[in-house]
């Protein structure tokens, strides 16, 4: 179901979960005109109606472009939406349904613009690998993993909100998960870092230590086991994505915390 064009394969489909790959280059993802050209898409239907074909956007001109617009319509769109374009031979597949309504009117709702946000917040990489991901979060479309994806996925990683399509108040925020938090203590901010913003001065996210547990921690679980988060304001967010890393992917990600037990 991987979106045509030469992109990675990126989803694994367990019987209830989507298993899916962060692999997005944050140093093109922050730059303030890829920032502008996303709440700018936001503004329109992703598929032109009149052409039936993705909205004009430059993200099309370049590879990185291209790269990004695979996870936008794979957060936004549900699975076996495919979405075609005016560049020959590539088009985009919809795999998690974060905003299907997308598709056919802007993305206007606040709860979608979230789920969006938080969505292409954990598919950012700046180490420079495919790391499989399963996310957990109390959208529909987060529906947790299959019992074995929960066994092999295992592993706390980080939970990620905010909203990037608000150009009046552009907020992101990420904090460790018990897994990170305690292999990696206050070196995981190094690590967060590197994997999100990948050094990029126009980085605009705020690591928040760890989600849980500690005196002033902005996250908590709900009675469905799904996160929910506050800002350093105090807004609430209940558009948080949690992700869960299996052994690999975790030494992947943090290469000098020792994977927990």
């Amino acid at each position: 179901m991987a979106p045509q064009g030469g992109a990675e394969d990126d989803l694994a489909v367990a019987e209830d979960a989507i298993i899916w790959t962060n692999g997005d280059v944050p140093s093109f993802f922050w730059k303030t005109t890829t920032q502008q050209t996303l709440q700018r898409l936001a503004l329109f239907p992703l598929v032109n109606a009149a052409t039936g074909l993705l909205t004009a956007t430059p993200l099309l001109d370049t590879a990185e472009g291209r790269a990004l617009l695979h996870y936008v319509v794979g957060c936004a769109l549900s699975p076996h939406t495919t979405v075609k374009t005016s560049v020959p031979g590539v088009s985009f597949q919809g795999s998690i349904g974060l905003a299907p309504t997308w598709k056919t009117g802007k993305l206007g709702a606040l709860s979608s613009q979230r789920w969006v946000t938080a969505c292409l917040l954990q598919t950012l990489n700046g180490i420079g690998a495919h790391v499989p991901i399963r996310m957990v979060g109390s959208h529909v479309g987060l529906t947790d993993a299959s019992a074995q994806d929960a066994v092999s996925y295992s592993i706390p990683d980080a939970t990620m909100f905010g909203n990037i399509f608000d150009p009046a108040k552009v907020e992101v925020f990420a904090c460790a998960d018990a897994g990170a938090a305690a292999a990696c203590g206050l070196s995981w901010s190094a690590f967060a870092n590197l994997r999100i913003c990948d050094a990029s001065p126009l980085c605009g996210i705020t690591l928040l230590g760890a989600c849980q547990g500690e005196a002033g921690a902005h996250c908590s679980i709900n009675s469905l086991g799904k996160p929910v988060c506050r800002t350093p304001g105090n807004t609430l967010y209940a558009e948080a994505i949690s992700t869960f890393l299996d052994e690999t992917g975790f030494v992947a990600l943090y290469p000098s915390c020792s994977p927990p037990p």
